[in-house]
């Protein structure tokens, strides 16, 4: 299962609660005493101070990315980002740590930092990016937050904000301090890239590429607000352009085409999602390594991630997601024991236990009343033994919903099952690819040439174009193209 958490956005408080709650409270192979104690470890707050704090939680961190986000395991393409990061890091005065670099299994455009050194890239913004000059500004960006250890900064500022303090007056306090380290990370981090033979406009193509491709999403930018943890792109695009132009720099002649170099590193890179972690085809998920599929209730919104895949209502009140990640044994004391984890966090009532099939597998499903008395939230989890794991089926929504949704949910819990041949057919992988434009071609007309799936706005934006050039022959373009090819 593949994407970045967390799962559902926007839903209500208590909602919200139960989903973190049941995603958050699996043992994992532990005793239930263990992971009681586990989970007291894990309420203890860290105060980052010294460099070991940094490298420990950075590392657990880390393993919760890799958990939760999903990293992508392509060697080739991990090995050229940890490149472009050493050879950042030699331009870098001091290090404190040892710097890991690694690309998360995510089409959102992203990048962050952790404590401790760990640096992350997400595949769509190698996607976005059209030069290793652009990539490398953004690794720059991410490696001076580690190395300012802005993380310890923020924990800090927090501790030293006063406890009676309205929560607003906090909350606007934290975002100055953050949009400052934004601004510090942009300029040293264009320096850096500098410093290593890198064209720090790179930086501003790439913001201003991010803010056009929002407004390509929406019809519109976004209003940026105060809160906002980053300053506006467009006004970081704009600054960074008039820095980079004061910047004394020599490029590096051994890059050569730094967007060539970029593109061949890129080209046959899948977008979306991978069939191997599983994928929809409209509302059903299939996954054809693990052969099983599950339909989700029509017109819910969808998200596959590397913890859960599931959907959430178009009124935003009611989830239902599969996920796998408790031991396998007897599903009672499984069961049991799961409830008693969350009531941890959450108070719990067990209304009801009964044994159901889904198929030829035999099963048990709990209903549930969970969260404080004035926000209870009702649930069905239906438990079942599969793939050397138990998983389990949770469907949710605040009792104030009545049985609205539970029709709905219980049809997607009935529904899993074996992968229907048929289905497995109408899986299909999309590539980025690269192809030569020819001579008068214009983009829409490069784009029936190649069988390119973007349209003419994408394929301009994606390849950082205004949409209205004409080619002179010999212009390397980014392309989408559908394929059965396995691989990244």
């Amino acid at each position: 299962m593949s994407q970045r958490g967390p799962l559902f956005r926007s839903v209500g408080l208590a909602l919200a609660v139960l989903v973190f709650v049941s995603l958050g409270c699996a043992s994992s192979g532990s005793s239930r005493s263990e992971a009681a104690e586990e989970r007291k470890r894990e309420r203890r707050r860290t105060v980052i101070m010294t460099t070991q704090d940094n490298v420990r939680v950075g590392r657990e961190a880390a393993e919760q990315v890799a958990a939760q986000i999903g990293t992508l395991d392509d060697s080739e393409l991990v090995a050229y980002v940890e490149r472009i990061g050493k050879k950042l890091l030699r331009a870098l005065p001091r290090r404190d740590f040892a710097y890991r670099f690694a690309i998360v299994d995510q089409m959102e455009p992203n990048a962050f930092a952790l404590p401790g050194g760990y640096v992350f890239v997400s595949r769509g913004l190698l996607a976005l990016a059209n030069t290793e000059d652009e990539l490398a500004c953004v690794l720059g960006h991410e490696i001076i937050h580690a190395a300012r250890r802005h993380s310890q900064q923020q924990q800090v500022i927090a501790q030293s904000l006063p406890g009676i303090s309205l929560p607003s007056s906090r909350a606007k306090t934290l975002a100055a301090y953050g949009r400052d380290m934004e601004r510090e990370a942009d300029e040293l981090g264009q320096r850096l890239a500098a410093a290593a033979g890198y064209d720090p406009m790179g930086m501003s193509t790439f913001m201003r590429r991010l803010d056009q491709r929002e407004r390509l999403l929406i019809g519109a930018p976004r209003n940026p607000t105060f809160f906002d943890t980053h300053p506006g792109t467009r006004e970081r695009a704009r600054v960074n352009a008039m820095r980079s132009r004061e910047l004394r720099w020599t490029p590096d002649p051994s890059l050569g085409d730094t967007r060539k170099r970029l593109l061949d590193q890129i080209d046959g890179m899948v977008i979306g999602d991978r069939p191997e972690a599983g994928t929809f085809v409209g509302d059903y998920f299939l996954h054809p390594v693990l052969d099983f599929q599950m339909r989700f209730p029509p017109g819910w919104s969808t998200q596959n991630s590397a913890r859960a895949v599931g959907a959430q209502s178009p009124r935003r009140d009611a989830v239902v997601f599969l996920t796998s990640d408790l031991p396998k044994g007897d599903l009672v004391e499984v069961a049991d024991g799961f409830v008693e984890e969350m009531s941890f966090d959450v108070p719990v009532e067990v209304q009801r236990k009964k044994r159901v099939r889904l198929g030829d597998i035999e099963a048990i499903r709990y209903s549930l009343l969970a969260g404080p008395a004035l926000r209870q939230v009702e649930a069905l989890v239906t438990f079942f033994p599969f793939a050397d794991s138990t998983w389990r089926i949770v469907g949710a929504s605040p009792v104030a919903a009545g049985d609205r949704y539970a029709p709905s949910i219980l049809l997607s819990a009935r529904s899993f099952g074996p992968l229907d041949p048929q289905r497995e057919a109408e899986i299909k992988t999309e590539r980025l690819r690269v192809e030569l434009a020819r001579r008068g071609e214009d983009v829409t007309s490069f784009g029936a040439r190649t069988g390119n799936l973007w349209s003419p706005a994408e394929t301009a934006l994606i390849n950082g174009q205004l949409g209205n050039e004409v080619y002179e022959g010999g212009e390397w373009l980014k392309i989408l193209l559908e394929d059965a090819e396995p691989g990244r």
